[in-house]
């Protein structure tokens, strides 16, 4: 381990971060690049370092950071939920049932973290995508739901 490294490592945990703390701040730091501190470019590694030891107001809002990003994120899955019926309106009780029945990691959208968010984002898309091929054939949910006509009867 280089000494970089090493001091990275310290400060990190001087400022109470654990593994998972860590590994969200190093991904947001890179733009989702990587989540190991051991792929960071050195000159990423300098400015984090030098972030870390000099700019108070960084370090009071690390997690306010990633949070935002975060809510970000779960607001994608949020659009893509609501564009494929899987939640609607204010009722978040169709929306938590598909979560914890059919979502990737099977628990509630706020207990994901950042780098879980990208998988249950791609999972979504995949639904959405799904979702827009089977609008087209007549006679589906989505093709109904697509066209208004929600309350069609069985018989």
């Amino acid at each position: 381990m280089d000494t970089k490294h090493r001091k990275l490592m310290t400060l990190l945990t001087k400022l109470g971060m654990d593994k998972d703390q860590r590994h969200e701040l190093i991904y947001s730091w890179t733009g989702g690049r990587t989540s190991s501190s051991k792929e960071l470019y050195s000159d990423e590694m300098a400015n984090l370092i030098w972030k870390l030891e000099n700019d108070f107001n960084f370090k009071t809002n690390l997690n306010p950071l990633m949070e935002v990003e975060r809510r970000n994120k779960r607001s994608q899955v949020l659009a893509i939920a609501q564009r494929c019926g899987i939640h609607e309106g204010t009722s978040f009780e169709k929306f938590n049932s598909f979560m914890l029945n059919r979502s990737i990691l099977k628990k509630e959208l706020h207990k994901y973290s950042l780098l879980e968010l990208d998988d249950l984002i791609k999972q979504f898309r995949g639904l959405e995508q799904n979702y827009r091929s089977s609008a087209s054939h007549a006679g589906t949910k989505a093709y109904n739901r697509e066209r208004g006509f929600n309350d069609l009867s069985s018989n």
